[in-house]
């Protein structure tokens, strides 16, 4: 299966909003939106720096919010229309129009469970693919490659991204070219080859090639994370 390659061609790094610059090995990545403002190398962190970024930003997890698809499916029948259909069949009772209220009853019965499949599909995608999502990353630390769990990784962090392997985070590649497939995210059937300055999201796989990369965004601030937040809010 061949890989989809960006019409654009191998990207320059160039300076975003996030602060970072893929050009040389002195740039820095930034991470926004915290009490203090931390830049670090592209060389990777020492345990110290990634300790501080931990205490900072938390684990690189997505927030856990279980609903009871009981209290979905019966919150659904309180919604505004719902509840004027309710009010239609009360009516109907109380003129002793059974067959009417039957139906009434049928279509409040249908209107809901078909509000419900479509409500829980979305968060049942989602839980689907928390749980296909990989533990462990390698990531450089001091100096040296080392295994790690996921959840452990932060902003700045320096990762391994090969073929086989999940992609933990949504990292910058520093250099060369991967393929990696999103299906999951975006539903594109084949491989998307990525260059030098490339944001790769977490949640895809690399499929083919091996370059190292820059931790941008981790847990909830994630392309991912962000998506689950928004399905969770709907």
């Amino acid at each position: 299966m061949k890989a989809v390659k960006r019409k654009t061609g191998p990207q320059t790094p160039h300076k975003d909003n996030h602060g970072w610059d893929g050009a040389n090995e002195t740039d820095v990545l930034d991470v926004e939106n915290q009490d203090d403002h931390f830049s670090y190398s592209l060389s990777g962190l020492t345990s110290d720096e990634a300790l501080r970024v931990l205490l900072k930003v938390g684990k690189n997890e997505l927030p856990e919010k279980k609903v009871s698809k009981l209290y979905i499916f019966f919150s659904l029948l309180w919604e505004p229309m719902p509840i004027m259909i309710w009010i239609a069949i009360i009516i109907e009772a109380f003129i002793s129009k059974w067959m009417d209220m039957a139906v009434l009853l049928g279509i409040q019965i249908t209107n809901t469970s078909i509000a419900f499949y479509e409500t829980t599909k979305a968060g049942d995608a989602i839980a689907a693919l928390k749980s296909s999502l990989k533990p462990e990353a390698t990531v450089k630390r001091d100096g040296k490659w080392k295994p790690m769990e996921a959840c452990l990784l932060v902003p700045g962090d320096l990762v391994l991204l090969a073929t086989g392997s999940a992609v933990p985070a949504d990292c910058r590649i520093n250099d060369g070219q991967i393929d990696v497939d999103q299906s999951s995210l975006t539903g594109e059937a084949l491989p998307v080859t990525m260059y030098k300055g490339d944001s790769c999201k977490m949640g895809s796989n690399v499929v083919r090639g091996e370059v190292e990369g820059t931790v941008e965004f981790t847990g909830a601030d994630t392309f991912f994370g962000r998506t689950a937040q928004m399905l969770q809010v709907l």
